[in-house]
């Protein structure tokens, strides 16, 4: 990289315009924002070579994460798998590629989930261009990132995760598939995740999670794709009215509710109270999964 190049990468750096590294430009850096206590984020971008000779995505890295690695989604048999892609990734000359759905850069180990309206500093490292800084800018929980079509249907990372855990089948264990897609969410090698008991009623699915001496109670509903968590909070979620304020109907409310005090007589009081000291609530909203509940609790996975 030249000094005129260097200099111009670093004023673009902080702003929306895009980043340039010799013949590499990188365009719409954007990542969703993550739920308290989540520890993987996503990251979307484009990359444009404007050179006459391929190059190659071979590293990325961030002070926010532990790591960050390139990840590839494939289909197979109907279910979607999730993999680091390596051996990195070639960027032909005169094209441009997109970090998008197939493909996307994996933040492990997140200290502090993302925020809406902030911007995560990355590094990414390409075998000619060497390193390149990046501000990735966080968006909604998912949905269109950036206004441009680069992110519009890309998930965010609890979603990919749900979708990579399993796909929809007839033959699914419900209680097994909620316990996937809170463990992919939540746990870390650390902070090992207890999920139980779990209520399923049609569409709907409450658990109760342990976690490094915290606790609390998590709605979820089934997709056609998978589970998603609805609302994270106390005992909001033990009572019908609880269920209702987030969408379930008065019916599968008062299921619900019968259903999760009769498994949870079986507990012992610390574990009720763990469950009950999860301050607040947090509810993801239907449409962009932003959060439009009460205050988040932040005290998870921390």
């Amino acid at each position: 990289m030249n000094k005129i190049t260097s200099i111009v990468a670093g004023l673009l750096f902080a702003s929306t315009l895009p980043v340039f590294a010799a013949d590499i430009r990188i365009d719409h850096a954007a990542s969703h924002a993550m739920v308290p206590g989540a520890k993987v984020g996503d990251g979307y971008l484009t990359i444009i070579n404007d050179g006459d000779q391929p190059d190659r995505l071979i590293a990325a890295a961030s002070d926010r994460a532990h790591s960050v690695q390139l990840h590839r989604m494939d289909m197979a048999n109907g279910i979607m798998k999730m993999r680091e892609f390596k051996g990195g990734l070639v960027i032909p000359p005169h094209t441009t590629v997109r970090l998008a759905l197939n493909y996307h850069l994996m933040f492990n180990n997140v200290d502090k989930p993302f925020r809406k309206g902030e911007t995560i500093k990355a590094t990414l490292t390409f075998e000619k261009a060497g390193g390149i800084q990046v501000g990735l800018v966080i968006g909604n929980f998912a949905g269109p990132l950036d206004g441009d079509d680069a992110g519009t249907a890309a998930p965010n990372a609890a979603e990919m995760s749900m979708d990579m855990v399993h796909m929809r089948h007839e033959d699914e264990d419900p209680q097994a598939a909620v316990r996937d897609v809170l463990k992919t969410m939540f746990e870390t090698p650390d902070k090992p995740l207890t999920v139980d008991p779990i209520t399923v009623q049609d569409e709907w699915a409450i658990a109760g999670w342990k976690q490094d001496g915290r606790g609390g109670r998590v709605l979820l509903k089934r997709w056609p794709h998978g589970w998603r968590v609805q609302m994270l909070a106390g005992d909001a979620l033990k009572s019908p009215a609880g269920y209702e304020s987030a969408g379930v109907s008065p019916r599968d409310a008062e299921l619900l509710s019968r259903h999760v005090n009769e498994a949870e007589a079986k507990l012992d009081g610390p574990t009720l109270k763990l469950f009950e000291s999860f301050e607040g609530s947090l509810a993801m909203a239907e449409d962009d999964k932003g959060a439009s509940g009460h205050s988040a609790h932040e005290g998870h996975g921390q």
